[in-house]
């Protein structure tokens, strides 16, 4: 029986080791800002792998704990840019985790990591202003997700867009996109998927300081805080599917 453990720990370390190897370029070509990173993670072996391979992306600073009591002490106490949130945890607190972490660190943003994707948790993650990172071991999405999530907007994984299906997203018009611009539903659309200001510009052809005034403009237009918010509202609105 313990050769069996042995071997099960030393295919995991394998696997952490070649997927530290392939994120190495990944990280580069992504410019992943210097950040401080909180990993909230139940499962260890599942905490060690992205701990270990986080950690290998020098701009990163990476804290790691496994339940929400030592969360909200490290939250407090190192203020981090970034929390990665396993949505079990989140799910156990009946979501009321997300407040108290927002108590203790009012800065960070926020990406929940897990392997649900029904459409009414992942909604529900949406509606919190959140990244859903799914956990598909696909290492370079996560790193998408932080880079995107650090620079304030939300990282919507390819599989959960599909979940967005039109009876459960609310009308368009009632959430006032009818009264956007058609250059800034454009812009709007790029910013849903993890685009930043500069790549919105070069796919758009214009400057990343008018990008910056088309989507200051749809935030007062919509009558919300940040560009964060608009792009929950963009995803409820059903924006995510023409961005595709």
């Amino acid at each position: 029986m313990p050769a069996k453990n042995n071997q099960v720990i030393n295919s995991q370390q394998l696997s952490i080791m070649n997927e530290t190897k392939n994120t190495q370029a990944i990280a580069c070509e992504l410019k992943l800002p210097s950040a401080t990173v909180l990993l909230i993670k139940k499962d260890p072996f599942q905490r060690l792998g992205l701990g270990k391979i986080l950690a290998k992306q020098e701009s990163l600073t990476i804290y790691d704990c496994a339940d929400s009591f030592k969360g909200l002490r490290l939250a407090r106490r190192y203020q981090p840019d970034v929390i990665i949130l396993d949505l079990e945890i989140l799910v156990s607190s009946s979501f009321k985790l997300y407040e108290q972490l927002v108590e203790q660190s009012p800065e960070a943003k926020l990406i929940i990591c897990g392997r649900q994707i029904d459409r009414e948790t992942i909604l529900k993650v949406y509606s919190i202003s959140a990244s859903y990172y799914f956990e598909d071991g696909d290492i370079s999405k996560l790193l998408l997700a932080i880079a995107s999530t650090f620079e304030g907007s939300i990282y919507v994984h390819p599989l959960t867009s599909h979940l967005l299906s039109n009876n459960l997203l609310m009308p368009v018009s009632s959430l006032g996109l009818d009264s956007l611009a058609p250059k800034e539903l454009a812009a709007l659309k790029h910013l849903i998927t993890g685009k930043d200001y500069q790549e919105i510009g070069q796919t758009m052809c214009i400057s990343s300081h008018t990008v910056r005034n088309y989507i200051c403009g749809i935030v007062k237009k919509l009558g919300l805080k940040n560009r964060t918010q608009a792009v929950v509202v963009a995803v409820c609105g059903g924006l995510l599917a023409e961005a595709q």
